[in-house]
């Protein structure tokens, strides 16, 4: 009997977004260095690999070119990181007299992912997420 690919896919998705919830609820535990130790370790291991990660995606996808995607690939890792390495996104994120602002993990975000873009949008959305304690699930247009 041959499974219906519909509930799979479904199946799947909730698959998906149990283990993101048990990793959500471990990272929204963790200090803002300790986040940000991780949001820098995947900047730096998502540039090293940033022309491999292009080419495969223009192959794959058949938009744009490798240049221009290895170009937006370092811009969404090192750039990126460059800009929200020094951000507070968790905890007291700012006080003033009689008055704390406070970053708190919402959960497990749900991310589209553009075919145009596909590597540089998982970078970058992915470090936002983490950065503020949250996890994610890609899922590919």
């Amino acid at each position: 009997m041959e499974m219906d690919k519909d509930l799979l896919a479904r199946q799947e998705a909730r698959s998906l977004a149990k283990k993101a919830e048990s990793a959500q609820k471990i990272i929204a535990r963790m200090p803002q260095e300790k986040l940000d130790a991780i949001v820098k370790a995947v900047a730096e291991a998502f540039a090293a690999e940033a022309k491999d990660l292009a080419e495969l995606a223009a192959k794959e996808t058949g938009f744009g070119n490798a240049h221009d995607k290895e170009t937006k690939n370092l811009f969404a890792s090192k750039d990126v990181w460059e800009a929200v390495k020094d951000m507070k996104a968790v905890g007291i994120v700012k006080e003033k007299p009689g008055l704390w602002e406070i970053g708190v993990p919402v959960g497990v975000i749900a991310a589209i992912v553009p075919s145009t873009n596909p590597t540089s949008t998982v970078c970058y959305k992915a470090m936002i997420a983490l950065k503020s304690g949250n996890a994610i699930v890609f899922s590919p247009h």
